[in-house]
């Protein structure tokens, strides 16, 4: 794995939101992938399963906010956030605002497309800073 992956999965911050429970967010430094997020919390294989499956997750990195879900996709396909779960991200985002300090120059996405493994993955489905905002 070449060194910009590398830097870039230990300066992201992945995090997980389950509706019932809060945000999960990983500590600065740690390179852990969600799965290992939730398991380190205590969550069961099976649960963490279904809840990257069903709930959001993402990363923030670089002033930019990703955020989906979904569990098995193909390479060149995109995990993406389903419009069902806004909802919940919502009723996060003033949190997520204060946690990643977003401002107006954010960049915010609710996809990122698999690519081959070692390298970086492109984002997809940019929307603007104000869309989780209370209406």
């Amino acid at each position: 794995m070449n060194e910009a992956i590398i830097n870039y999965h230990e300066q992201r911050r992945p995090f997980v939101i389950i509706p019932e429970i809060g945000i999960i967010l990983s500590r600065a430094g740690k390179a852990f992938a969600h799965n290992e997020l939730l398991q380190n919390c205590g969550f069961s294989e099976e649960k963490v399963h279904e809840i990257i499956q069903n709930y959001p997750r993402g990363y923030f990195l670089n002033n930019r906010l990703v955020i989906y879900q979904g569990e098995n996709v193909a390479e060149g396909e995109s995990w993406e956030l389903k419009p069902e779960n806004y909802k919940f991200v919502r009723s996060f985002y003033p949190d997520l605002c204060r946690i990643f300090e977003i401002n107006a120059k954010t960049k915010i996405f609710l996809g990122v497309k698999r690519g081959r493994l070692g390298e970086l993955w492109p984002v997809v489905n940019e929307v603007s800073v104000d869309f989780f905002a209370e209406k």
